[in-house]
Formats: C-alpha cells, structure tokens, sequence
C-alpha cells in the first residue's frame, strides 16, 4: 500500500478565512483535502476547488451528501453525519462505512475530535475548525498519514500548532 497524507477539515461555520489558510497550506502537498460540511459558504465558491466537500445541516445549495474517494489502494468515505443520526449513536454511520467498504470514513456535526475503529474501518472526526464543543474547547482539523501498517492521526490547532493530547496512532 501506498503512503497518503490527507487534511480533514469540518464545522467551520462562515469562516471562509480559516478555510482558505488550510487550503493555501496544504494544497499540493498531502494527497487530498476534506471538509465535511457545515462550511456556510456557497457550493459554487471557488474556494472549493482541490477540496473534496459535502453537505452540513446549516449548508444549502448543491453539495453532495455524501462522496466515496476511490484512491489506489484505499476507499475514504466521507459525509457530515447529520443524515445518519451520529447524535443517537454510530450504528448507521458504521453500516453506510461497511457498505463503501471504508478503510477510512470522516465525519462532522458533532464538533468534538475523534478516532475509532469498527472492523477495517478507521473513523475519524475532525473537530470543529471554528466552534469547538465537548470537553477539548480547541478549534481542530486533523492531519492524517496512512499506509499498511498504521495510520497517524494529529490534531492541529488554527495557528497549525500539534494538539499532542490528542495525537495517537491505530493499528491498520
């Protein structure tokens, strides 16, 4: 397998700003960015442009509610989660996962930072970039680098500081 670097971005509530640092950040140099809804902007904002994006409860215009990722050797399923209930719990969201065949699948809504994994199905939310909730009161994004072995998720804050607490590696 190959070794990816993907940014993952959500809940950034209007903040086009923080956005657009992100993307001037990593553009061309991690294999894809996410953001996973929730942005408030227009789906025809050109901001869009190398991010793959989707569709948040508080976004109106035409941006897919879900998006399948099909990289060489890995599948990254990626929605908001609103549509699946992840409020209630994570039942439909790990069933739609298994129904991509997900090695990866990233979510948002929730605006609290997480990683777990359900079978070969690493999940992982970002955190809000901008309106953080929970227990960690830190505006996130998430740094993920995968390959067979491991995949290496970090935390960072919106001065791209590492957020070490919340650093971790899981067994692929």
């Amino acid at each position: 397998m190959a070794k990816y670097t993907f940014v993952i971005m959500s809940d950034s509530h209007g903040d086009r700003h923080i956005v657009q640092e992100i993307k001037d950040r990593y553009l061309g140099k991690v294999d894809m960015i996410f953001h996973n809804g929730d942005s408030e902007l227009p789906a025809s904002d050109p901001i869009w442009e190398g991010i793959q994006v989707v569709c948040g409860n508080c976004d109106f215009g035409d941006y897919p509610d879900y998006l399948v990722t099909q990289l060489t050797d890995l599948t990254v399923a990626q929605t908001h989660g609103h549509l699946l209930g992840i409020n209630f719990g994570f039942e439909h969201l790990d069933l739609w996962a298994q129904e991509q065949d997900a090695d990866i699948c990233t979510y948002g809504h929730l605006h609290r930072p997480a990683v777990w994994k359900n079978g070969k199905t690493l999940f992982i939310n970002p955190g809000s970039i901008s309106q953080p909730r929970g227990e960690i009161n830190e505006r996130l994004y998430a740094m993920v680098t995968i390959d067979a072995k491991k995949a290496k998720i970090d935390y960072l804050t919106r001065d791209h500081k590492i957020y070490p607490a919340l650093s971790q590696e899981v067994r692929r």
